[in-house]
Parts: C-alpha cells; sequence; structure tokens
C-alpha cells in the first residue's frame, strides 16, 4: 500500500503547488486578485470533478480486469474512457465558458470580481478537455498499479506553471487572467506527455471487432455517480464560498488561505485512500474478497496516520503558514483564528474516505454518491449558512458545519458496508 501510496502522495502535494503557487502570486498581486480567484477557482473544480468521476470508474473497472489477468479488457476500457472523457471535457468547457458570468452573480461575487473571475473561468474552459484526457490516463495507470504517472504529470505540470505564472501574472500585468494562462498551459503540456507515458506502459491491442457500447455502458453507470457526487460536492464548496463572501472580503481571502492549508491534508489524504480502492478493486477482480476487506482495514490505519503528521505540523508551524499565503495582516489573522477547527474537521473524514474507496472497489458508486449528497443537504449547506452567516460566527460557523458533515458521512457510509452490496461487479 505504501509502494502505491508514496507516488500518488507526491503527485497530490505537488499538484496541489499549482493552486498555493497561484494564490500566494495573486495574493501579492493584489487583494482584489486574491478575491476573485477565491471565488472563481472553485467554480472551475466543479468542472474539473465533473470529468474526474468518469476517470474514477476507469479507474475501477482497469483494476478489476488486471486483477483478473485480462489486458484485452483494459485496452478497451482505456480506450473508450479516453474518448469519452475528452469529448465531455470539451462540452462542460463550453457550458462553463457560458455560464461564469451568471454563477459568479449569483454567488455574491462583489461587481469589481466579477470581471477578472469570468475572465479567469474563460480561459480555463479550453483546459477542460485536456485535464480530463490527463485524469483518464492517470487512472488507466494507476489501476494497474503504475502510480508514477501522477508523480512525474505533476512535476511537469508545476514546472511549467511556475515560471510562466510569474511572468504572466507580473512582468505581463495579466493578474488573475495570467493565473489561468499559465495553467492552461500547463494543463496542455502534461496531457501531451502522459499519452507517451501511458502508451508505453499499459496493454496495447489492435481492438478489432470489439463494441465500445458495452464499455461504455459500464463506465456510465460507474462514473454518473462519481461526476454527481463530485460535482454537487464542488458546487457546495463554491456556494459555501459565497457565503464567505458575503462576510466581506478579507473573509473570503482567509477563507481561501485555510482552504489551501486543509488541501494540504486533504490530498495526503485522498492519495493513500486512492490506494486503498486500486489494490481493494484489483482483489475483486481476482475473486479474493477477503483480501479486499484487509486492504480496507489497513487503509484505515494508514490514513489515520497521513492525516495525524500534515495536520500537527501545520499548527506547530503557527502563524507562519497563514502569513505566507495572505495578502496582509487582517487575512492572516483571520486564517489563523479558523485553522484548528478546521484541521479538526478532517479527522472524521479519514474512515469516511476509507469506506468510500472500498464501497467504489467493488464497484458500489452510487451509495457513496447518496451518502455525500444527504450529508451535503442535510448538514453542511443548512448549518454553514446558520452558523457562519446568520449567526455571525464567519468561518468558526462554516468550520463547524464540516465536522458534522464529516460524522453524518462517516455514518452512513459505515452502515452501508454493513448491508450486503449485491450486483457491485460485472464481467
Amino acid at each position: 500500500m505504501w509502494a502505491l501510496t508514496v507516488p500518488l502522495l507526491v503527485a497530490g502535494l505537488t499538484q496541489i503547488i499549482v493552486n498555493i503557487v497561484d494564490t500566494v502570486m495573486l495574493a501579492r498581486y493584489s487583494t482584489a486578485a486574491l478575491g476573485a480567484f477565491a471565488l472563481a477557482s472553485p467554480v472551475y473544480l466543479v468542472a474539473l470533478v465533473v470529468v474526474r468521476g468518469w476517470a474514477t470508474a476507469v479507474q475501477i473497472t482497469v483494476a478489476q480486469a488486471h486483477g483478473a489477468g485480462n489486458p484485452a479488457a483494459v485496452v478497451r476500457i482505456v480506450r473508450v474512457g479516453l474518448a469519452t472523457s475528452f469529448g465531455a471535457g470539451i462540452a462542460v468547457g463550453a457550458v462553463l465558458a457560458a455560464v461564469a458570468e451568471p454563477v459568479l452573480i449569483v454567488l455574491g461575487a462583489p461587481p469589481e470580481l466579477v470581471g477578472p473571475g469570468v475572465a479567469y473561468l474563460r480561459v480555463l474552459a479550453f483546459a477542460v478537455p485536456f485535464a480530463a484526457a490527463s485524469f483518464t490516463l492517470q487512472s488507466a495507470c494507476s489501476g494497474i498499479g503504475v502510480t508514477r504517472a501522477a508523480m512525474w504529470h505533476a512535476l511537469l505540470v508545476n514546472a511549467v506553471n511556475l515560471p510562466l505564472g510569474l511572468w504572466l501574472i507580473f512582468s505581463a500585468g495579466l493578474g488573475v487572467t495570467g493565473a489561468a494562462l499559465a495553467t492552461l498551459a500547463s494543463t496542455s503540456v502534461g496531457a501531451a506527455f502522459l499519452l507517451v507515458y501511458a502508451r508505453a506502459r499499459l496493454p496495447r491491442g489492435t481492438g478489432a471487432g470489439f463494441d465500445g457500447a458495452p464499455v461504455a455502458g459500464r463506465l456510465w453507470r460507474l462514473g454518473w455517480p462519481e461526476m454527481g457526487a463530485m460535482g454537487i460536492g464542488y458546487l457546495n464548496e463554491a456556494l459555501i464560498a459565497g457565503f464567505a463572501a458575503r462576510m466581506g472580503t478579507p473573509e473570503l481571502a482567509a477563507y481561501r488561505v485555510v482552504d489551501n492549508l486543509l488541501l494540504i491534508v486533504f490530498t495526503v489524504m485522498a492519495s493513500a485512500s486512492a490506494s486503498v480502492s486500486i489494490l481493494a478493486g484489483q482483489a475483486v477482480g481476482a475473486g479474493q474478497p477477503e483480501l479486499a476487506v484487509r486492504w480496507r482495514r489497513t487503509g484505515l490505519r494508514l490514513l489515520l496516520l497521513v492525516y495525524a503528521g500534515p495536520a500537527a505540523l501545520i499548527l506547530a508551524g503557527g502563524t507562519a503558514l497563514p502569513t505566507l499565503f495572505a495578502g496582509g495582516p487582517e487575512v492572516a489573522a483571520l486564517a489563523w483564528s479558523a485553522v484548528p477547527l478546521a484541521l479538526l474537521s478532517l479527522a472524521p473524514m479519514v474512515p469516511a474516505m476509507v469506506y468510500g474507496s472500498y464501497l467504489r472497489a467493488l464497484g458500489d458508486t452510487r451509495s457513496v454518491m447518496i451518502a455525500n449528497v444527504a450529508g451535503d443537504y442535510l448538514v453542511l449547506l443548512p448549518l454553514s449558512w446558520l452558523l457562519g452567516v446568520h449567526l455571525g460566527l464567519g468561518l468558526t460557523g462554516i468550520y463547524a458545519a464540516w465536522i458534522a458533515f464529516a460524522v453524518i458521512l462517516t455514518a452512513l457510509l459505515r452502515f452501508r458496508i454493513a448491508v450486503p452490496v449485491r450486483d457491485t461487479v460485472r464481467s
């Protein structure tokens, strides 16, 4: 599990450096630029997670086919998955460009942030299909145990994004638009790299005579709940950013700073949980359900470790990290006041992430979606509004709502595991 997790961990941390670097650079450019980025970035993430849900379906099916010793099935899955994900990326990007302005207005963006935010999203609409292809190729490689593909891809994306972002944001004076152009360029380069890398490592076949419709159908059955859950989840994240915007521009900027710190810990946890899904899926494909349960239990211990370590380091660092990311002392102070509770909100997510990964390995993505959506709309959004905005608790209220959400999510997923999952694996 460590052998699969470490490259994913490096990849995840390297990927979020793109986001952190953009945050740091835009904070130095202007508070308004940081605010526009804070409000528009979650909207772009909504577009990404929709296409990423399809890639999760590719990973599940590739892992099961690989565990069953069926390389021909792996070839079929990858070809159908790549073609459909790229096409979906074009469609999602077009929608993102069309709705950018009304979405930001609905989220409560102040007038001075709407223009920069719209420009940011319309540039990144062109990046969505390349990101979709990258997600699919990384997931296919991870399904057969080649998790280093994600690591090398993330390192390359950062190598392109950092110098290009510095030049476009500051030297060219493009601000938020410059950050978006750098992201577009680095995403395109990363997709081209993965095409070459995956071709050398995935099984090959002529594909003559196979019908792609059944493969696409199975990917759809597994992928639509993931796309729905992830899309709704990030849409809700954008709504919560809108709640923070209603508190004021400093609060919105502080929320973005805390979100970056949480992203570090969450990404480490997600890397470990992905290895649970891969290994348990391979065990399911090989007809060894008892081994899949062992991977789940091992994953729970691993996630506890990878959560506790980064969280403790962030707390030990004091105000240094919030000050680094913030554009001024007021934003840094607001951010630091919310950090302890924000980190605590990730603790109950440890078992939730493991249980979700295990259910995905079984092919039960629908239960994961139902649990997440129920937690979002019954707990997270109403409590965030009530505590954070209506009762005036600010960021403290928002992260108290996140704790309640994580507890409910864990309980729902654990209950689902206790109920026999039928008809989850199909050949």
